[in-house]
């Protein structure tokens, strides 16, 4: 006879691990993720790590605050911003890390400084 165990928090026992999901669901994910946020601006670029995480770069003509913003308040994030030199001249980097549905989720753009006026 075959029983099964429902996890009970009290009883101390951790829950088990999980493994991890393929890199084919993860690319399922982030479709999803897509399709959620088709009103929101959209990434120029998407990475899949195998270690369950997502990274979404915004093209330099779609990179701007307002749109990392956009992405931070649907999926319930904040955004950071850091200003550094890139390849071009000053820059800054802006990001919004968020969980969605246990993938790691990061939409970052490099926003170039616009130039001093006179």
């Amino acid at each position: 006879m075959t029983s099964i165990r429902i996890w009970d928090p009290s009883d101390g026992a951790a829950l088990p691990e999980l493994p991890p999901a393929s890199i084919a669901v993860l690319a399922v994910g982030i479709a999803e993720l897509l399709q959620q946020a088709a009103d929101l601006p959209q990434p120029g670029s998407v990475f899949i790590y195998d270690h369950q995480c997502v990274s979404m770069q915004f093209a330099p003509e779609q990179a701007s605050m307002r749109a990392i913003t956009r992405w931070a308040l649907r999926f319930g994030s904040v955004v950071t911003s850091n200003p550094h030199q890139g390849k071009n001249g000053p820059e800054t980097w802006c990001q919004t890390d968020f969980d969605y549905f246990g993938i790691a989720a990061t939409a970052y753009a490099h926003i170039p400084a616009e130039p001093a006026s006179t």
